[in-house]
């Protein structure tokens, strides 16, 4: 959220008339990509350099089959994060009195995809907002996140945005509240069209692919059933964190 509102709740000029209000990824998960591109692309170029040092030393298994292969790992992870980068620094939406303003970036989905869009909406197009949760296996693991639709009454339909990481420690769930408001402000529902699921491929970095928005939400023993492994992962995930912040204090002392 920008500096002119901390909420996606607009104060109102009179009793008619809403205020506008715009709307950006909040800075704290920003920041924390833009970390994560710096230090992954340090480490890239690191390793690039010692794959480049051993194989003039004609070290070719060390250079060529470890170092080589775990710095196009790190660089293609790299080129991730500057998608998601982009993704949430070029992200900007406007809640104007009769229409809205979007600007959306091609990286706002991870595994959609959608083309970067550019365009100014009036409410009365809008039929309504549409939202489901999608689960992502990968390597025993599952992820899952909630999209957001913007359909129109034309029949169009808008990928505006994700949740990602959903009941884990990582969590991001910005943009609830935004949903909600661009419905009020169409005058529309916010559809909740249940649970999906799709494929995370390898880690749910690559090879993923996502069902089709008409595919029908999943039985409710299926949905139980993933439920339970995003726990699991979610658990898992702060296992790891601590194990990791345990490291950090053995080498530091």
């Amino acid at each position: 959220m920008n500096a002119k509102s901390s909420s996606c709740t607009p104060p109102f000029a009179d009793n008619r008339t809403p205020a506008p209000l715009s709307f950006r990824t909040p800075i704290g998960p920003r920041l924390l990509t833009l970390f994560g591109v710096l230090s992954l692309g340090t480490l890239s170029a690191f390793m690039t350099l010692v794959a480049i040092f051993a194989l003039a030393l004609k070290q070719w298994v060390l250079g060529g089959l470890v170092w080589a292969p775990l710095a196009c790992l790190i660089a293609a992870l790299t080129g991730y994060l500057i998608r998601d980068l982009r993704g949430k620094w070029g992200l900007r939406v406007v809640l104007e009195a009769d229409f809205l303003i979007l600007d959306l970036p091609a990286g706002r989905s991870l595994i959609h995809r959608p083309a970067a869009l550019h365009a100014k909406i009036p409410y009365a197009d809008i039929e309504a907002i549409e939202s489901r949760l999608e689960a992502y296996g990968s390597l025993g693991m599952e992820m899952m996140q909630r999209a957001y639709v913007l359909r129109r009454k034309n029949g169009e339909l808008i990928f505006l945005f994700e949740d990602r990481a959903i009941a884990t420690p990582l969590e991001s769930s910005v943009f609830p509240k935004l949903a909600a408001d661009i419905a009020a402000r169409a005058g529309v529902s916010v559809r909740d069209l249940g649970m999906v699921e799709g494929s995370g491929g390898l880690l749910a970095v690559w090879g993923t692919h996502s069902p089709d928005w008409a595919a029908p939400a999943l039985p409710l023993a299926r949905q139980l059933q993933i439920w339970r492994e995003v726990a699991i992962t979610g658990a898992l995930s702060v296992v790891v964190i601590v194990i990791a912040v345990v490291i950090r204090v053995l080498v530091g002392s």
